[in-house]
């Protein structure tokens, strides 16, 4: 997997090549997806329910109306329910195909592990690392895999958080793929600003445990759910803004070269989405180390769309 290169001395070393080359006639094919490190460009995209009846309606949309991106949630014990079994047909087996013959780029989130790739301390290595190398050799590979989202509570790790656990099996995934030249990146700790359980962990203190295990991905996504209805709100838990809180942590780490993506992302019920969205998006998009957003579904409709294109 190609390495992380700072946005500020990317850009610098571009406007340095161009001045010096000869004018080249411009590709319209980009090297780099949106989002990811090795790109300038923001990440537009959207999280799509792969059960779903409006699913391959809602893909298609994305893909019309210039999209980069779209997340689906692989659920491993549905999808592959004994070590031998695997589902071909599956809800997400044909999401992915459609996802990726209409161009857009596939973030797949891992989740629910069974029972047999479980271990006493959360997911088994070997049988994660397994998975990933096989969706990432197939006929539609993603583009990027979201290891166990909301990782630092117990229902995104399914045992106890543990960050030297998910550290260690983030870095030996990463030797895997980078071992047989596989391209697919991988986004640590989809961390989940909602806790639920005694046994969760503040997203901001699981990242430094994180960090104090080693770990320094090129992408850190964060969930960032029942935000306030105000998108200008100061930094907290529960507001959109959170985002600066968990970015001041990655600097105080060293790690100011990393992307933060916003795999998940929803509003309280009440929320008018327009106005917010008009609020956000461009707060948003100003910040060079947010990489890529991933809206709801449910702000795919033609209007909204409108204030999340790439162009907008």
């Amino acid at each position: 997997m190609p390495s992380a290169i700072p946005r500020q001395l990317l850009t610098g070393i571009l406007i340095f090549l161009v001045a010096c080359s000869p004018a080249q006639p411009q590709s319209t094919h980009p090297t780099a997806a949106p989002g990811t490190p090795q790109s300038l460009e923001f990440g537009h995209g959207a999280r799509i329910e792969i059960n779903d009846p409006r699913v391959e309606a809602s893909l298609r949309l994305a893909a019309q109306n210039s999209l980069d991106w779209v997340a689906l949630d692989f659920d491993w014990e549905a999808n592959q329910p004994a070590p031998e079994a695997w589902n071909e047909t599956s809800s997400f087996s044909n999401a992915l195909r459609l996802a990726r013959s209409l161009g857009l780029e596939t973030l797949v989130s891992i989740k629910n592990p069974p029972a047999w790739a479980l271990t006493s301390t959360g997911p088994d290595v070997e049988q994660t690392a397994k998975l990933v190398l096989k969706l990432s050799r197939g006929d539609s590979p993603p583009s990027a895999i979201e290891l166990f989202p909301a990782a630092n509570t117990r229902a995104g790790w399914y045992a106890t958080p543990n960050a030297s656990a998910y550290a260690h099996l983030f870095e030996s995934i990463r030797a895997r793929l980078e071992a047989e030249n596989l391209k697919t990146y991988l986004a640590a700790g989809g961390l989940s600003n909602l806790l639920s359980s005694p046994e969760d962990v503040r997203d901001v203190d699981f990242l430094g445990q994180l960090y104090a295990a080693g770990l320094h991905p090129a992408i850190l996504s964060v969930r960032l759910e029942s935000v306030t209805v105000d998108p200008l709100a100061p930094p907290a838990p529960d507001t959109l803004r959170h985002y600066e809180e968990i970015r001041a942590v990655m600097t105080a780490n060293g790690h100011s070269d990393g992307l933060l993506w916003i795999t998940g992302l929803s509003l309280p019920a009440e929320t008018e989405q327009a106005p917010w969205l008009e609020q956000a998006y461009p707060m948003m998009k100003s910040q060079l180390y947010l990489g890529a957003v991933f809206y709801s579904q449910t702000h795919l409709d033609a209007r909204l769309l409108k204030l999340i294109q790439p162009n907008h």
